[in-house]
């Protein structure tokens, strides 16, 4: 894979296309436990 249109940055990518496909998929699992974690301490507090 020498472009990777869906990763902005193409060095890491063209060096581990995987990346690629796991960016959005790692993106949305940081921001869901991050809810998730501020959800859960509020609530104990």
């Amino acid at each position: 894979m020498k472009n990777c249109k869906l990763c902005k940055y193409s060095k890491v990518c063209n060096d581990l296309p995987g990346i690629c496909i796991l960016v959005p998929y790692i993106a949305v699992a940081v921001v869901a436990i991050a809810m998730g974690y501020l959800f859960i301490t509020q609530e104990l507090l």
